[in-house]
């Protein structure tokens, strides 16, 4: 599943994201976000990666999941749009160098692993 996020102009399709709250761990934060934006339920939450953000102390943090239930409807205050992708049929996705791209490229090595 990728997203169109509201800040992102010209149609490019990226990970969900969001800002951990005090008192949350990481992978309630990734549960709380993927749910409150897409309506999606994960579980399976573990750890990828990170990356400094262009944000002042800010830090990027990618987590892959596996989906458990729901039918994706986008918040449309934080998302234009969010839908499932087959590996071999992406949209535009987030540049090169950045954690979403790693994220995104991980995940289509390993759907084409399972064939």
């Amino acid at each position: 599943m990728l997203a169109q996020h509201n800040r992102h102009a010209g149609g490019m399709y990226t990970v969900i994201a969001g800002f951990l709250e005090v008192g949350e761990t990481l992978e309630t934060c990734v549960a709380r976000e993927v749910e409150e934006e897409t309506g999606i339920k994960v579980g399976n939450i573990r750890y990828f990666g990170s990356q400094p953000w262009a944000f002042p102390s800010s830090m990027m943090m990618a987590f892959l999941a596996d989906y458990e239930s729901g039918e994706i409807k986008p918040d449309y205050t934080e998302l234009k749009d969010a839908q499932w992708f087959d590996t071999k049929e992406l949209p535009l996705v987030a540049p090169e160098g950045t954690i979403a791209r790693a994220l995104i490229h991980a995940t289509v090595d390993a759907a084409s692993a399972e064939k």
